[in-house]
């Protein structure tokens, strides 16, 4: 080839195409989402609690105030006796009962519409008995006498075991 020859011009010469990186980026942000639930779902999802049922709480407290059962703690125990017995109503047919006087919260229950499948009778004269001796403890310092304590007692455990939910849902 002599230098003085014209050449003919090259062909254009073809350029490379960007990557196309939708893909990947896709693909990479759908698999991480994945992990991220399926980590979710294994690690971060709360668990089902168990809360004890208002007899189990009440039955338990019970027993501890069981402590208390002396002459010279009979106030408390009077006391913790009507807060279990008026907590339990309260949690158990969700009953506003801890800012009533006994009279209030009797008349509450005579009307209340939860209370109307459960046969209040059978307990109300108990359980009457066993308030008005806590409020006779708790606002005139009038200590009840052991068997007096164990009366009471024994009316907010019979209320109570007649009155409990089960697992299953009932009565």
């Amino acid at each position: 080839m002599n230098p003085t020859e014209l050449r003919d011009i090259h062909p254009p010469l073809l350029l490379p195409e960007p990557p196309d990186y939708t893909v990947p980026i896709v693909t990479v942000l759908l698999l991480l989402t994945v992990l991220a639930v399926l980590f979710w779902f294994f690690r971060l999802r709360k668990r089902k609690i168990s809360l004890p049922l208002a007899h189990e709480t009440a039955l338990a407290d019970l027993a501890r105030a069981r402590t208390l059962m002396s002459s010279d703690r009979a106030l408390q125990y009077a006391a913790a006796l009507s807060d279990i017995l008026r907590g339990y109503i309260e949690k158990r047919f969700r009953i506003r009962t801890t800012r009533q006087t006994t009279k209030e919260f009797f008349a509450a229950l005579g009307t209340n519409p939860a209370m109307a499948a459960i046969e209040l009778e059978e307990h109300h004269d108990s359980l009457k008995v066993c308030l008005d001796r806590c409020d006779m403890a708790k606002f005139a310092r009038q200590t009840p006498d052991r068997s007096s304590m164990e009366k009471m007692e024994t009316a907010v455990h019979d209320f109570i075991e007649a009155t409990r939910k089960t697992k299953e849902g009932g009565r």
